[in-house]
């Protein structure tokens, strides 16, 4: 589903990832952890990418999404970007109501049937375990939404467009812990229809709602390996160290 094959990433001169080959099958949710700076952010933007927009930047390797380099001159950024979904880490709705931020990417790529997409923004609400909370007030502004809402809203108006990978940037470091196990709960439900890869610095919710984990420290993948294994019995002294909090 989801490839890295010898992938280099620079910023100008600093050189933020270093030779990562990694591969991520198809619904499953994999979590990459590691050191505030260590890469797993840059490596999850490449997917869809929203490292592109950033100047002086340069890739070498292969990012492969369903048997295509998405780095190739042929790919389309937009149809890209509504095959693989993405979610900040801070909740950022449009200032527009909860129904038109749903159906905004409907909108954009030109569905205009009003029936169509009030089913679409429906079944993405209810995806996103918002509908029974939200759908006495679609016309209200999103701003409205507590910061958990909001964050599923955004996570409704990702799956709106019908992706087949949604890459989620912790999307509940700014959460309260109620709001954080609501994210969760939804992930585990997700992944079902999604593959889903989630960037954490919460040991604890890597550990809870991945099937994978990704050990990324200095810019390399460190470890790579089923979640139960990497928490229990990892490989390498460096993961085990981190996962400890001896260092990071």
């Amino acid at each position: 589903m989801i490839e890295a094959k010898n992938v280099n990433f620079y910023y100008g001169d600093f050189q933020a990832l270093r030779n990562i080959n990694m591969e991520i099958g198809q619904q499953t949710v994999t979590a990459l952890i590691g050191p505030s700076g260590c890469g797993k952010s840059t490596f999850l933007r490449l997917f869809n990418r929203m490292n592109d927009l950033i100047e002086n930047t340069r890739l070498e390797g292969e990012c492969v999404v369903n048997d295509q380099n998405i780095y190739n001159r042929s790919v389309d950024v937009d149809e890209l970007r509504k095959e693989v979904g993405m979610v900040f880490q801070k909740p950022n709705p449009f200032p527009k109501s909860i129904f038109e931020n749903v159906a905004y990417g409907l909108r954009v790529n030109g569905n205009n049937n009003k029936k169509s997409v009030t089913q679409r923004v429906e079944e993405s609400l209810i995806s996103a375990a918002l509908w029974d909370e939200v759908k006495d007030k679609l016309h209200k502004s999103a701003f409205e939404l507590s910061g958990g809402q909001q964050q599923r809203l955004c996570i409704a108006r990702a799956l709106a467009v019908s992706p087949m990978v949604l890459l989620m940037d912790e999307p509940a470091s700014a959460l309260d812990p109620v709001s954080t196990s609501k994210i969760e709960e939804l992930i585990h439900r997700l992944k079902t229809d999604y593959t889903i890869v989630i960037v954490t610095h919460n040991m604890q919710q890597a550990a809870r709602v991945s099937d994978k984990t990704a050990f990324f420290m200095l810019g390399e993948l460190v470890e790579y390996s089923d979640t139960k294994k990497m928490f229990l019995n990892p490989d390498k002294e460096a993961t085990q160290n981190y996962i400890t909090g001896r260092f990071g």
